[in-house]
C-alpha cells in the first residue's frame, strides 16, 4: 500500500521544510507571502493546477503524498523569491520529481509518510491510477525507453523570456535534451524577437 498523508499532514510537513530551509540558509520571511501552506492554499493550488489532485480520497478525507510535498514547498519558496503564480504555474508545469527537489530544495530529506488506512477491498490492483507514469510492471515491454514519464505527460523547457517549448514527451527529459533544443531555439528566438512577439 502507497504511504500518504492527510491534508493537515501535508501543510504541516511543508510548513516544518519550509522553516527549516529557511533557517538554514538563513532567509528571512517575505512579508507579501504567507510562509506557512494552510488546508485552503493546498485546496486552492490544486484548483489551479499548481499540486496534482490527491492520489485517493474515500468521503471527505484526500491523501496527499511525496510530490504534493514538493510541488508544495517548491511553489512556496519561489513565491517567497518574488516570482508570482503565473510564473510559478509556467516554470512548474510537467515538472518532474527530480525538477521539483531542485526547486524545493528538499533532495532527499523529505519525511516519510504514514501508511494510508487500509480500507476494505482496497487491493493493489484498485490502486493502479495511483502509481506514478512511466513506473511499468516488470517485464512488461512498456517503458523500454527507461524510467520517466509515460506518453501523455507534458514537460516543458524554458528557451527565453516568456517562451516556453511544450512537450508531450513520451520519456523524462536528459540535460543533454535540454542543451540540444536550447542550442537549436535560437534562430526561432530572433524571429519572435524580430517580430515583437516576446
Amino acid at each position: 500500500m502507497s504511504e500518504t498523508w492527510t491534508i493537515g499532514e501535508l501543510a504541516e510537513h511543508a510548513a516544518r521544510a519550509l522553516r527549516d530551509g529557511a533557517a538554514a540558509a538563513g532567509h528571512a520571511a517575505n512579508g507579501r507571502v504567507r510562509d506557512v501552506p494552510g488546508e485552503r492554499l493546498i485546496r486552492w493550488y490544486t484548483t489551479i493546477g499548481l499540486l496534482d489532485p490527491p492520489l485517493t480520497r474515500r468521503g471527505r478525507i484526500a491523501r496527499y503524498g511525496r510530490r504534493h510535498l514538493l510541488q508544495l514547498v517548491a511553489v512556496k519558496r519561489m513565491q517567497a523569491a518574488g516570482h508570482s503564480i503565473a510564473e510559478i504555474q509556467t516554470a512548474l508545469t510537467g515538472a518532474t520529481d527530480h525538477t521539483l527537489e531542485q526547486a524545493s530544495g528538499l533532495n532527499g530529506s523529505l519525511p516519510r509518510p504514514d501508511p494510508a488506512p487500509a480500507v476494505a477491498g482496497d487491493g493493489e490492483r484498485a490502486r493502479f491510477w495511483a502509481e506514478r507514469p512511466g513506473s511499468p510492471p516488470e517485464g512488461s515491454a512498456a517503458g523500454a525507453d527507461g524510467p520517466g514519464p509515460a506518453a501523455g505527460v507534458v514537460t516543458g523547457i524554458r528557451l527565453g523570456d516568456g517562451v516556453r517549448l511544450v512537450l508531450d514527451g513520451r520519456r523524462a527529459l536528459s540535460d543533454e535534451d535540454v542543451q540540444a533544443v536550447l542550442a537549436a531555439a535560437g534562430p526561432l528566438l530572433a524571429v519572435l524577437e524580430e517580430r515583437k512577439l516576446t
